[in-house]
């Protein structure tokens, strides 16, 4: 009788898997959409007898899983699903105890991203490998590899070899370091490395700012002030080989065209600009950046791709069909309004709280405007309001690596902030629940540690001694 009434107390408990008791029932991150478990537990020896069921009515990466007592059936309509399925299979199974019972999956958005910054520093293959994983764990989908900005440029373009000889010379700690970057074959290995976890990879040209490694290999489109000369025809010829390259080598649906922080004051300097405005049209050094955002758009565009820009070039009237923005600038909330209204899909990316390049912590040192104690932690990114919008395609978080140089520093300042990105981009907001959140945390800090990732110790900051850049 009382060995019933257990059974019966511990099934209430597991069943209650709904609403803010959800996450802390489920011992999953992402928290699922819906999950209702008995007291009876799963016999783990069997956790290789998966029955695989397509269900076409299930909606893409969706899945449901049904665990009985020595066997498992998963439900999904696409591989995505499938695969998302394994992911929470996994974490159930490094639980002490696995109970039976049903979950129903499915992302909250489309786009669940995480960007790494390797002009600034190059990290390797091996790196990227070890974070395509991670992503992969907690069902992050996009990796948008910024490749080129004014420290370096990182992918190998045949036609232009010197792209990575020359402009691929230096980082941000050494002007002077060997060049280093990704040859094709790499880049080939990594793109399919994340397509078997279902991430696509993004690859961002930075233009016409941040292009000072560009500059360095093409001198004769430099127009001061980091940015290139719009008003030299041959540039959009080069960069139209460039783009082609890319658009062969990267087989995703996306090409980052950036658009960020673009100063004029070359622009305005140049001998070549007033002609050039006047014979375009152009009324104001601000509108030149217009003109070259359509111009890259377009080349971007002829090679079917979509092009992604930083929210930078609101108002440049680049097609909404063919464009996706890209916001970041969380002191520009207008920009967002704009973007919005006018229709463009949009991946939510604001500085404060996404960028991962801020510190976790007020007692840190090293990162992103510590001087100022600006922090960017873990609290403030789950519990951040997003935009309920339909034009909102999902989230992403960021890592500019000007402070970042090694492998250790960059675990440290992604995880486990990532890890939160990821449930807010997965699960629905009447699941999150920051309180579950960090108590399932805790088996990831276990897994973490399996995998010799250093990471801020959220517990105490004590326990991993904040590395040096």
């Amino acid at each position: 009788m009382r060995l019933t009434l257990i059974s019966a107390i511990a099934s209430g408990i597991l069943s209650l898997c709904a609403g803010a008791s959800l996450s802390a029932g489920v011992p999953v991150i992402p928290a699922p959409q819906s999950a209702e478990m008995t007291g009876k537990t799963f016999n783990k020896k069997n956790i290789e007898r998966v029955k695989y069921v397509e269900e076409k009515n299930l909606p893409a990466e969706a899945y449901e899983i049904q665990i009985k007592k020595n066997r498992i059936v998963v439900k999904s309509s696409d591989d995505a699903g499938r695969f998302y399925a394994q992911q929470t299979l996994k974490q159930l199974a490094e639980a002490d105890v696995m109970y039976c019972g049903v979950i129903k999956d499915a992302p909250r958005y489309e786009w669940r991203g995480f960007m790494l910054d390797e002009s600034r520093h190059f990290f390797g293959k091996d790196q990227v490998k070890e974070i395509l994983d991670l992503m992969a764990r907690y069902k992050l989908n996009k990796f948008h590899w910024h490749l080129s900005d004014d420290q370096g440029w990182r992918v190998e373009i045949k036609a232009y070899p010197e792209l990575c000889t020359v402009g691929g010379i230096g980082c941000y700690s050494d002007p002077n370091a060997p060049a280093r970057y990704y040859t094709q074959d790499d880049i080939r290995e990594i793109v399919a490395y994340a397509a078997e976890r279902h991430i696509e990879v993004i690859p961002e040209i930075d233009m016409p700012g941040h292009a000072t490694a560009f500059t360095k290999t093409f001198p004769e489109f430099a127009a001061g002030n980091r940015t290139v000369n719009p008003a030299d025809e041959n540039l959009y010829t080069v960069l139209e080989t460039i783009i082609k390259e890319l658009a062969d080598l990267f087989p995703g649906r996306y090409i980052h065209i950036g658009g960020d922080e673009v100063s004029t004051q070359g622009w305005r300097e140049h001998p070549d600009m007033k002609a050039f405005m006047e014979k375009n049209g152009i009324a104001s050094y601000n509108d030149i950046q217009k003109y070259f955002e359509r111009r890259l758009s377009d080349i971007v565009s002829g090679t079917g791709k979509v092009a992604i820009a930083w929210d930078d070039v609101i108002g440049s009237g680049m097609d909404k069909d063919r464009t996706i923005i890209h916001w970041w600038r969380a002191d520009h909330p207008e920009s967002l309004e704009k973007t919005l209204e006018n229709g463009y899909r949009t991946i939510i990316s604001p500085w404060d709280p996404f960028y991962l390049d801020y510190i976790q912590d007020i007692r840190c040192k090293e990162g992103h405007l510590a001087w100022e104690q600006r922090s960017n932690e873990m609290n403030e990114i789950y519990g951040y309001k997003l935009a309920d919008d339909q034009h909102v395609i999902g989230i992403q978080a960021n890592l500019w690596t000007e402070r970042v140089r090694t492998g250790e520093r960059l675990g440290y300042m992604v995880f486990p902030r990532l890890i939160a990105i990821a449930e807010k981009a997965w699960t629905s907001q009447e699941n999150l629940d920051y309180d579950g959140f960090l108590k399932r945390l805790e088996n990831e800090y276990k897994y973490l540690d399996s995998l010799n990732v250093y990471y801020y110790d959220f517990r105490d900051f004590d326990a991993h001694p904040e590395p040096k850049r």
